[in-house]
């Protein structure tokens, strides 16, 4: 069986982005301090946190194992000394995935299957237009995930800030 590892404080946000079945994952690792508290190591990680804990992920990745990289939670925007010689794991592979790279036929599936299986989706946040500074001093925050919503007009809905 393929392991894979997730960070305990990600769950909800695994969840919001569409991993719902979290039983595919065998185990969950907690992160300090940007280290993964484990000696055990892996086929396949989910790096969610991104440059910031990426050389400690390398550190536990099976012989032929790839880490996806596909956020940036951890506030930093680039690999900095990274010397993919020494930092990437012998026989590993590291890929990425991009949501700059998303087209109307992707956001079409991804809205039917949402409509076919009953997702619910609930925003993190909803900001209005004149709450812009504080919709962006929420993303700039530790505790945002990248994504909100700004309304131009009032409503009732109870995400609302």
């Amino acid at each position: 069986m393929l392991e894979t590892k997730f960070m305990v404080p990600l769950l909800d946000i695994m969840r919001f982005i569409g991993i719902f079945d979290v039983s595919s994952f065998s185990e969950v690792i907690e992160d300090k301090d940007g280290q993964l508290q484990t000696t055990n190591s892996y086929d396949k990680i989910l790096e969610l946190i991104g440059p910031a804990t990426i050389k400690n992920s390398f550190k536990h990745l099976n012989a032929g194992g790839i880490i996806c990289s596909t956020g940036q939670l951890g506030g930093q925007w680039y690999l900095e000394e990274f010397d993919p010689i020494m930092d990437i794991k012998e026989n590993t592979y590291l890929t990425s995935f991009y949501s700059g790279h998303v087209s109307s036929q992707k956001i079409n599936d991804l809205l039917h299957y949402i409509s076919n299986y009953h997702i619910s989706i609930k925003p993190e946040k909803i900001f209005h237009l004149d709450q812009i500074q504080l919709a962006h001093d929420y993303l700039q925050s530790k505790d945002s995930f990248g994504k909100v919503i700004v309304l131009l007009e009032k409503s009732s809905d109870r995400n609302e800030v």
